[in-house]
């Protein structure tokens, strides 16, 4: 969701829509660290493969290794491409997610400060409304 006009000056929202629109930035970065953290365990992955499903189960659950998918099928829908630099890949994403946890700790504060600014209009409802903030 953006805050910001066409004419590039910036949109004034009361604290509630500032709440909304901070949440909303919130939910899609917390998408995209998931995206990149599970990028970075299938690039680690590639490294170390997780044993085969149902080799050491066999005697225990006879029955339900026949639903178990084949592991060749596992192994082809989670494998990162051989031409690609794996650690060169697992540093770029392990950089983007410390990009991606900044920009959320300032997300956080501004929040965190709109929740407040939220509860203190409702503290003093004889105050009358704060004055609208600017968005940033």
């Amino acid at each position: 969701m953006s805050v910001a006009q066409a004419s590039g000056q910036p949109v004034r929202l009361d604290p509630t829509a500032t709440r909304r629109v901070l949440r909303a930035e919130k939910a899609e970065l917390t998408r995209w660290r998931r995206l990149l953290r599970a990028r970075l365990d299938l690039t680690v992955a590639s490294f170390a493969p997780p044993e085969i499903l149902g080799a050491m189960s066999w005697d225990l659950l006879p029955e339900a290794q026949l639903a178990l998918p084949l592991p060749q099928s596992l192994h082809e829908v989670v494998s990162v491409d051989a031409d690609v630099d794996r650690v060169a890949l697992m540093r770029r994403l392990r950089d983007l997610d410390r990009e991606l946890a900044a920009y959320g700790a300032e997300l956080d504060v501004a929040l965190e400060q709109c929740t407040e600014d939220l509860v203190a209009d409702l503290m003093a409802p004889d105050r009358g409304p704060r004055p609208v903030r600017e968005a940033r």
